[in-house]
């Protein structure tokens, strides 16, 4: 699945960001360069190098400030932020169904097919319907919940590892991570292929 624009800008960014070291000697070839010019063109060249480094500065800062990445956010705390965020609008379903079999067929765009999962969290839960969303921009199926007068939204969408890093597998016999945002406590893991999130 294609990345979206802000997550290629951000791997880029990744990939191209300089060392200490590399940073200083560019530097140094800059100011070698800006010495050699100034000799060679006198104030002119001087001026021009530093406009054009104005110029680079002044064009990295908006990338940045159009693309936020703030690197100390892992991506499970950014799926439990995103999901929590959509959790608390509960806006309408698009669907209503009672069992996973009855939602399968609305969800005919999805790139995987909504299942059911073993989690024992969910025993006692009915569902109640669902609706299309994205989860870090891939598209996923949001799965409305209830026991009791209490709502819970669960998340499906395909796991992709170099997408959402990894993410523990009951599979394998591991434990979701447990993850809070805004107060609300989001399990997070992966099963049959596919990533979940529920609130």
């Amino acid at each position: 699945m294609k990345q979206s624009l802000k997550q290629q800008v951000n791997q880029y960014f990744r990939q191209v960001e300089l060392s200490g070291p590399q940073l200083t000697e560019l530097e140094s070839l800059i100011n070698t360069q800006t010495e050699k010019e100034s000799q060679r063109r006198g104030s002119y060249g001087y001026k021009l190098v530093v406009s054009g480094m104005f110029f680079v500065v002044v064009v990295a800062l908006f990338m940045m400030s159009q693309f936020p990445w703030d690197a100390s956010k892992d991506m499970p705390q950014r799926i439990a932020e995103e999901v929590v965020k959509n959790h608390l609008k509960l806006k309408p379903l698009e669907v209503k169904a009672g069992t996973i079999n009855e939602i399968r067929g609305y969800f005919s765009k999805l790139e995987f097919m909504p299942v059911e999962s073993s989690m024992p969290s969910l025993n006692g839960m009915q569902l109640i319907g669902g609706r299309y969303c994205s989860l870090q921009g891939i598209t996923a199926a949001q799965l409305r919940m209830k026991q009791g007068q209490n709502l819970q939204t669960l998340y499906q969408t395909q796991y992709l590892p170099d997408v959402f890093g990894y993410i523990p597998q009951l599979e394998k016999g591991e434990s979701p991570l447990v993850v809070y945002a805004r107060g609300i406590k989001v399990k997070i893991w992966v099963e049959k292929g596919l990533l979940f999130a529920l609130t």
